[in-house]
């Protein structure tokens, strides 16, 4: 509604309504966690020391944390290329602009489906699920990267799986 309520269509309309809608879910997950974080032993026992607060923030919160931003940042990402895509399928954005939105706009406006012109809608709809499935299989590698209990699950697998080639 606030895109469509605007005189001026775009690309700059749709990035405003998409950081005006979307800030709110990622801001509280990670206030969430920081808050959790904060409560920590470690933290604790940093704050005994006498360690200053951006130290603290930036070398026991943070690292903590790496999972949970970049899962936050790609998950924008992929909910910026879908809202963006959303609007401009419904025509709230420049359809004299090339998008994958307006391409499939201008397929369900010419009937596509129904004549059994597919190559007008499956190309952009396949890139889009393509993107959004190779963002998400990036997320998944970060996370084991950057997750602990994933890395020593993946460790000890390994560790088992050549104890039983020696024996």
């Amino acid at each position: 509604m606030l895109a469509s309520s605007l005189p001026y269509k775009g690309p700059l309309i749709i990035g405003f309504v998409l950081i005006i809608t979307g800030w709110s879910w990622g801001a509280r997950v990670l206030r969430a966690q920081t808050l959790s974080m904060r409560n920590r032993e470690f933290v604790t026992a940093a704050k005994s020391t006498g360690e200053p607060t951006g130290r603290i923030v930036f070398y026991e919160i943070l690292p903590g944390m790496i999972a949970v931003v970049v899962a936050q940042l790609l998950g924008t990402i992929i909910y910026a290329i879908l809202a963006e895509a959303g609007l401009e399928y419904l025509g709230l954005g420049d359809l004299r602009g090339v998008s994958w939105g307006t391409m499939l706009y201008w397929a369900g406006n010419q009937d596509a489906l129904a004549l059994g012109y597919w190559w007008w809608f499956v190309p952009p709809g396949l890139c889009i699920a393509i993107l959004g499935a190779a963002l998400a299989f990036v997320n998944f590698g970060i996370d084991e990267i950057a997750n602990p209990r994933l890395r020593t699950v993946k460790t000890e697998k390994r560790r088992t799986r050549g104890k039983a080639k020696e024996a």
